[in-house]
């Protein structure tokens, strides 16, 4: 397994890394929590120790699940978790990245992972309301009380990460990034590689999109998110489906599956750091490890960039 350094902090993570979005239960269609389980421990078994989760996946449920699954080792690999989105008990959700929610959100999140400090925690998404100074200065006192060894901004604009950087060291950005949705190259990539930030890439399989098991025929359960995804919807999804088309070509000619090359394609790009992919079975874990070891050829890399800068449809809501 690839292993990468998040800048200065000190933490050394598994370029792949484990997203845990789904361990929450909810959310993502008929989700088996055993067979999840032991996902994450052969997630640990081929050399993933970055592990991502937040406080809002699951409403508490998928750090609490994910703690279970880690078991001991929990102490022992980098766990990242998020604060940022507020719920009630009718679950309704809003964003609250104010320091004395901070606080609350910290003390439930360590009790829930059962650990004595968080190694990696992201804002989740700036609320609109509350400075980024005020959020990050807050933060900044967490980590020198040893609740944080290291902090992070998730979503954030390439103006709000040098608001943030400007109060206190940045150990990661976590942002949207796949052949698909590729904003993040024009919008903070230049940012990060000013300010020697690390960039984690979250979506890089679309949701299951890039790995060729879709077709147009293809429907989702109102219980799962993608049900009203934009990226999933009407002529968009069509034009998505073209996307995975054309890594279904060249996984032929290459001997590897979709998903790995989509993967692949996100960990030779520039300035990508370390990649997150959900998955649900030992079956997807072993098969996104795959994506580890190995490069893409420049033609190859260049196949799937005409690929991506083909034009996207917008969203039909």
């Amino acid at each position: 397994m690839e292993m990468r350094s998040l800048g200065s902090s000190g933490l050394e993570v598994s370029r792949l890394g484990f997203g845990a979005w789904q361990l929450g239960g909810h959310g993502w269609g008929d989700c088996d929590q055993d067979r999840t389980a032991r996902a994450v421990r052969d997630a640990l078994d081929n050399g993933i120790n970055f592990f991502d989760t937040a406080d809002v996946y699951g409403l508490g449920e998928s750090e609490r699940q994910l703690s279970k699954a880690l078991g001991s080792q929990r102490h022992e690999v980098v766990i990242a978790t998020k604060f940022g989105v507020r719920w009630n008990q009718r679950h309704e959700t809003w964003k609250d990245i104010s320091p004395s929610y901070l606080v609350d959100a910290l003390e439930k999140s360590l009790r829930r992972l059962k650990i004595d400090r968080i190694p990696l925690y992201y804002v989740h998404w700036p609320d609109g309301r509350t400075p980024i100074e005020e959020a990050m200065a807050a933060l900044a006192k967490q980590r020198d009380a040893g609740k944080i060894a290291a902090v992070g901004v998730s979503n954030f604009s390439a103006t709000q990460i040098r608001a943030a950087a400007e109060v206190t060291e940045i150990a990661a950005v976590q942002m949207q990034f796949s052949l698909i949705n590729r904003e993040v190259l024009a919008q903070v990539r230049p940012t990060l590689k000013e300010l020697n930030i690390p960039l984690v890439a979250w979506g890089g399989l679309t949701k299951g999109l890039l790995t060729g098991k879709f077709s147009p025929q293809t429907q989702f359960a109102e219980d799962d998110n993608r049900h009203r995804d934009p990226d999933f919807l009407g002529a968009r999804f069509l034009a998505n489906l073209k996307v995975a088309d054309g890594l279904k070509t060249l996984s032929t000619r290459l001997s590897r599956t979709p998903a790995q090359i989509a993967i692949r394609w996100l960990l030779d790009s520039p300035g990508t750091t370390a990649v997150l992919a959900g998955a649900k079975t030992t079956e997807q874990v072993l098969e996104n490890c795959q994506a580890s070891g190995w490069r893409l050829d420049d033609d190859d890399y260049k196949y799937l960039d005409r690929l991506a800068d083909e034009p996207r449809l917008p969203a039909v809501n």
